[in-house]
């Protein structure tokens, strides 16, 4: 006597499916996200190199320097900013050109500068040239050195390298709901007969979409830890190969990353159960056998 086989879904085997298919699609979103803001936190510290030299006249009054330096340290567009007196810039032309200027000339030529950083926010031109106004209008300054033109090359191509990677991000969301909206539906699936026993015994719409929705929504919590766990130690085994990741790797921006995953695949796989369970709540019983 032969015995029949059972070709069921196994509702544990359709769960545990769910959850390694959409945390996998989880990840890739968040290798992206982290790359954008790797790339972003790159960004800044490259325009952080950016800024202009404030040129002061020859003969300065002490007086002047310090109002300049005092309008720089209170100044918004400043991240940093260095005082090189005339002395020191003598000393340093002295030891490009190898040779002691003071035996050409019977005084120092050069005025004192002030080399400023700009915060990223300030680094585009038209923030520089307004900036050059008011600071060519302090007493004892003699002229502000600016490239708008290295600035301009630079903003642009990290505006477009931002705008590539927003556009991945987006079209991988798009895709990751599809993919999981499919697998969300392959769960509902396996299970599609108890929602039609359900409505025989005059259960509610809502009261039979309910628990698919909290089990969706319970599959999106855990399949979204396990994504973060996957990516949390791929980044701090990233950071520590490599420093130079680790200075732009930022663990509280990460953990925002992490974060938005978690409610991202929540939502996701909640929105996928409810529209599956509707659509085999509004199917007649031959169309849960053609499926």
């Amino acid at each position: 006597m032969t015995q029949k086989r059972s070709h069921h879904i196994s509702v544990f085997g359709s769960r545990a499916t769910s959850v390694v298919s959409v945390a996998l699609v989880l990840i890739l979103i968040g290798l992206v996200a982290l790359m954008t803001g790797a790339a972003r936190a790159a960004t800044d510290d490259l325009r952080r190199d950016l800024g202009f030299t404030v040129k002061m006249e020859h003969g300065a009054s002490t007086s002047q320097l310090n109002n300049v330096k005092r309008y720089l340290a209170a100044a918004p567009f400043a991240e940093t900013f260095v005082y090189a007196g005339a002395d020191d810039i003598l000393a340093q032309e002295a030891e490009i050109i190898g040779e002691d200027i003071m035996l050409l000339v019977d005084e120092n030529p050069y005025g004192a500068e002030f080399d400023v950083r700009l915060r990223p926010a300030y680094a585009c031109s038209d923030s520089i040239s307004g900036i050059v106004e008011r600071i060519s209008t302090l007493q004892g300054v003699e002229d502000v050195l600016t490239d708008t033109g290295v600035i301009d090359s630079v903003n642009h191509n990290l505006t477009r390298l931002m705008w590539i990677m927003l556009a991945v991000a987006a079209a991988l969301l798009v895709i990751s709901f599809v993919l999981i909206n499919n697998t969300v539906s392959l769960s509902v699936y396996s299970r599609r007969f108890i929602i039609h026993t359900m409505r025989l015994v005059g259960a509610t719409a809502g009261f039979i979409r309910r628990p698919f929705i909290k089990a969706g929504a319970m599959n999106g919590l855990v399949a979204a830890c396990v994504a973060c766990g996957v990516l949390a130690a791929v980044q701090a085994w990233v950071m520590n190969s490599d420093p130079a990741l680790a200075t732009v790797l930022d663990w509280r921006v990460s953990a925002m990353i992490y974060v938005a995953l978690i409610i991202l695949g929540m939502l996701i796989c909640l929105l996928a159960s409810a529209f599956a369970t509707t659509r085999y709540l509004r199917s007649d019983i031959d169309d849960y056998y053609m499926n």
